[in-house]
């Protein structure tokens, strides 16, 4: 159990400490250069096909969606009594909220200010679409796979969560909102919030059923 929880937080402090690292990367301007060749990039691809998807992707993938999901898939599974993926969620969402304050708070990062299709006003690192959507479209893509479900609806839903995942992702330079190290920076602390919930998670179930095994 102990050994599992140290893997576990040690892979999620590894990317931690490469969120972090990428962060002040960015404040002190050395990958300025890249940030601004993803978001032009990202400009130059707008089209009148793919413009009003990304726009209804920014509408409706944002941190009340992402807590509003989390809660009802939280809800529904404590329903079927199952108490480890909900614990998963939580922690997860929580970790990425955190996450998103503290770093927008350290570093203060200014947004693109030449391209952005809909106003933004925040810091700009790390993305927090990105770091929600990791920690809450990526897990549950993981718990999914992880299921009893059959491996063919498994996959495919899981497959579909993270296309979707990584729209958001994408839809937040497409917009002109962040910078493309933002999108990264937030992908991985994302993973890092998700990994660490599941540690978490799963250690607590172990003790749960030690417990159970003693009496």
């Amino acid at each position: 159990m102990k050994r599992n929880f140290v893997k576990y937080f040690c892979i999620s402090l590894a990317l931690f400490g490469v969120g972090i690292f990428l962060g002040f990367a960015e404040k002190f301007g050395w990958v300025q250069g890249f940030n601004v060749a993803t978001v032009k990039a990202a400009q130059s691809a707008r089209n009148a096909f793919w413009t009003p998807y990304f726009m209804t992707v920014a509408k409706y993938a944002g941190t009340a969606y992402d807590i509003a999901i989390g809660l009802i898939v939280v809800v529904v599974l404590a329903m079927l009594k199952r108490w480890k993926e909900p614990l998963e969620i939580f922690l997860s969402l929580v970790f990425a909220g955190a996450s998103v304050v503290i770093m927008k708070t350290l570093y203060k990062v200014p947004r693109p200010d030449f391209s952005q299709l809909i106003p933004e006003s925040s810091f700009s690192y790390p993305s927090g679409h990105s770091v929600g959507a990791v920690a809450l479209y990526g897990l549950l893509a993981y718990m999914i796979v992880k299921s009893k479900l059959p491996k063919t609806i498994s996959w495919t839903l899981a497959t579909l969560l993270s296309v979707f995942a990584a729209s958001i992702l994408y839809d937040r330079l497409y917009i002109g909102v962040h910078w493309g190290m933002d999108i990264i920076g937030g992908g991985i602390i994302g993973l890092a919030c998700a990994i660490l919930a599941v540690g978490i998670a799963q250690s607590w179930k172990s003790s749960k059923e030690n417990d159970v095994n003693r009496r």
